[in-house]
């Protein structure tokens, strides 16, 4: 049996206060592995039995030291763990000196996904807000195309300040377009 608490609290911090609050209420996932992590799982339809080395025979028949069967934790907890002493310089007191911590790494599947997510977390959409504005990124091209195809998979308006040719951000431009719509541009992607 795994031996994974995880505990309930309410989110904090600014994240907190522009997350749509839909997303703050909803409750994480629980799978099969929370309460179980060893034995035959049948609940994500794994080959019980290993993986089969016909037609080659290349496998030793109780060999299974790589449980290919098996799907990886869904928590990534060795990775991220790796990444962070990677990124803290392996350093036993970097997590006590404001290093980063395993629990604040995100690891997706690829940068669309981690772009997708952001977008549903922040904006709302087709949402309108009182000023007939509705929820936004801002882009600053040219720049990775997936910002406009995720904008548009979820319905969230897309506002954009072009680079300079040295490819230099337009300050004075962006500050006017975040003061106009302050209130529905919820992620900006440079």
């Amino acid at each position: 049996m795994s031996t994974d608490t995880t505990t309930n609290h309410s989110p904090t911090g600014r994240a907190a206060k522009l997350a749509r609050p839909n997303v703050l209420s909803l409750q994480p996932y629980r799978c099969a592995r929370d309460d179980y992590d060893s034995g035959i799982l049948l609940d994500a339809n794994e080959n019980a039995l290993g993986p089969a080395s016909l037609p080659s025979n290349s496998l030793e028949p109780y060999d299974n030291s790589m449980e290919l069967e098996r799907y990886p934790c869904p928590y990534q907890r060795s990775v991220k763990q790796l990444l962070c002493d990677y990124r803290n310089g392996k350093s036993d007191s970097s997590s006590a000196n404001g290093g980063i911590k395993p629990e604040n790494v995100f690891c997706g599947v690829g940068s669309d996904e981690a772009i997708d997510l952001l977008i549903r977390i922040f904006c709302a959409p087709g949402y309108t807000n009182g000023g007939g504005q509705c929820d936004a990124i801002m882009i600053t091209p040219p720049t990775y195309g997936m910002y406009k195809v995720c904008a548009n998979v979820n319905d969230v308006e897309i506002q954009s300040v072009p680079l300079t040719p040295d490819f230099d951000l337009r300050i004075p431009e962006v500050c006017i377009l975040f003061a106009k719509f302050c209130i529905s541009v919820h992620v900006i992607y440079h």
